[in-house]
């Protein structure tokens, strides 16, 4: 999803500037991204739809998936997060490291996805498909252990960035990339907006990326000699899709409003796929 006010044109970008960004299902449903040579980091509930006999296409490799390993404590929403185990290594695609630093909030990143796009004054429900890659900028607005926040700023606001963006459907499991001096890195996996804020894809909406900086211990002991090489297929979400939910970061409101709020209207998440 991007600004209504710059052309669509600004955002595509071919598929090859992204050779890491992987369709993990088929094309606009679900993304992955390679972060070893024979790993891929996604959403858990993308993973959890990775069927028997599945492959994928690594760059110019055709890659046979060998098994899915779940955070273990993922039940269906927080810890959204896997590793795609590939049957052999790719040749030719240089892997993304993980951003293992804790200072996110403030920072810029560069979210790359092929799912739905569409723009802010028409939202997800004026979106469309063409299975082009896009990339999108945007800033951490907050984090805590799970989550990195997002805003989808309007351009009259000024904390919009020049090519503003947010996640759309098939997005999921897709990489929010920080640069550095020595290249980009994963700093985190689209997993959900909050559609009460105030709906999926409209300036506004409040985005949520699984913090990957929180599950750097994960991600070493499955892709390390450590590994006990047990797969551990992802569950079902526990609600089809939705859950009655606050938003995981505070909002700048009264700490009396706070502690009230487990008993008040609570938000509903959107999980995107």
């Amino acid at each position: 999803m991007r600004r209504h006010d710059v052309p669509d044109s600004e955002y595509v970008v071919p598929a090859e500037a992204y050779p890491a960004v992987v369709d993990l299902l088929e094309p606009g449903d679900c993304l992955a991204t390679l972060v070893a040579p024979r790993w891929l980091l996604t959403a858990a509930h993308c993973a959890a739809d990775v069927p028997s006999a599945h492959a994928v296409n690594v760059g110019s490799e055709r890659v046979g998936v060998e098994g899915v390993v779940c955070h273990p404590a993922y039940r269906g929403w927080d810890h959204d997060l896997a590793l795609v185990r590939l049957e052999e290594p790719v040749a030719g695609v240089t892997a993304v490291p993980l951003y293992r630093d804790r200072d996110e909030v403030g920072q810029m990143v560069l979210f790359v996805g092929r799912g739905d796009h569409g723009t802010g004054e028409e939202g997800q429900v004026g979106a469309e498909n063409d299975g082009l890659t896009r990339e999108a900028t945007n800033t951490v607005n907050g984090a805590d252990d799970l989550w990195l926040e997002f805003i989808f700023y309007s351009p009259e606001d000024p904390e919009v960035t020049e090519r503003e963006g947010i996640s759309g459907d098939g997005d999921s499991g897709g990489p929010a990339l920080v640069a550095s001096p020595t290249g980009l890195y994963v700093a985190g996996v689209s997993s959900w907006q909050d559609s009460d804020d105030p709906d999926v894809g409209f300036y506004g909406v409040y985005e949520y990326y699984t913090r990957v900086s929180s599950y750097t211990g994960f991600f070493d002991e499955t892709t390390g000699p450590e590994w006990d090489g047990k797969f551990r297929p992802c569950p079902a979400e526990d609600d089809g899709g939705c859950s009655a939910a606050p938003s995981p970061l505070p909002r700048h409101v009264p700490t009396f409003v706070l502690l009230a709020l487990p008993f008040l209207l609570r938000r509903r998440r959107a999980r995107r796929r």
